[in-house]
C-alpha cells in the first residue's frame, strides 16, 4: 500500500510540472546587433510600466548596459568601469496622448523638452527605420525643421556637419537618429528612441507596456 502511495504521489508531481507553463524565451536580436554585443548577455530589463530587451556587459565591454527610469518613464544606458567613469545617457522617453489623437498632439511637450533656434516651427515629418531602411513596417517620425528654418538646414549641411541641432535634442541632427513613434500595444503612448549612430546594445521594436 505504501508503494502505491508513493507511485501515486510522484505520478501526480510529474504531471503538475509538465502542466506548468513554459517560460517564453525571448526574442532573438539582429543579427548585427548579436555580431557586435556576442560576448554580453541578452536580457528582459524591466521597470514599473515598460519592458525592452537589451544586452547587458562586463569589464571587458565598458559595462554597457540598459536600466529602467521610471522617472522618465523609459530607459537609459549606463556605462563605465567605476563611480567617477560612469556615464549615463536616456535612450527612451514616453509621452501620453489621448487614444484617438495623432502623434502631434505630443508637439508641445516636445517643444518645451527640446529648444532649439527653430523648434518653435519644427514638426514631426516621417522618417526611415534605422533597423531595417529597405524594409520598412514601422510609422517612424522625427522632429525635424519647416520652413525658412528648413532651408537654412539644408544648406548648411550640405556643406560640412553642423554642431547646432535646429530643433534640440530630441530633433534632427548630422549624427544619430532620434525618432518617435506610436506604441503598438497602447495608442495613448508615443516612445522617443535615442539610436545613437552606431549599433545600440537594445532593440527597441522590442519596447513594450506592461499589463
Amino acid at each position: 500500500m505504501t508503494i502505491i502511495r508513493i507511485a501515486g504521489v510522484a505520478a501526480l508531481l510529474a504531471l503538475a510540472a509538465c502542466s506548468q507553463p513554459k517560460k517564453a524565451e525571448l526574442p532573438k536580436p539582429p543579427q548585427a546587433m548579436d555580431d557586435t554585443f556576442k560576448a554580453c548577455k541578452w536580457m528582459e530589463v524591466k521597470g514599473e510600466t515598460l519592458a525592452m530587451n537589451a544586452y547587458a556587459c562586463g569589464p571587458d565591454f565598458g559595462n554597457v548596459h540598459l536600466v529602467a527610469d521610471d522617472t522618465l518613464p523609459g530607459f537609459a544606458l549606463v556605462e563605465g568601469n567605476g563611480p567617477d567613469a560612469m556615464t549615463y545617457r536616456p535612450v527612451v522617453r514616453i509621452f501620453t496622448k489621448p487614444k484617438d489623437a495623432g502623434i502631434d498632439a505630443i508637439l508641445p511637450e516636445i517643444r518645451k523638452l527640446s529648444p532649439g533656434p527653430a523648434t518653435a516651427t519644427c514638426t514631426l515629418q516621417p522618417a526611415a527605420d534605422p533597423l531595417d531602411p529597405d524594409h520598412p513596417t514601422r510609422k517612424l517620425f522625427e522632429l525635424a525643421p519647416t520652413g525658412a528654418a528648413k532651408a537654412a538646414w539644408d544648406k548648411a549641411v550640405a556643406v560640412e556637419p553642423q554642431d547646432v541641432m535646429p530643433c534640440g535634442p530630441l530633433g534632427v541632427g548630422t549624427a544619430g537618429d532620434r525618432l518617435f513613434e506610436v506604441m503598438a500595444d497602447d495608442p495613448t503612448k508615443v516612445s522617443y528612441i535615442d539610436y545613437g549612430s552606431e549599433i545600440q546594445p537594445f532593440d527597441a521594436r522590442s519596447l513594450r507596456v506592461l499589463k
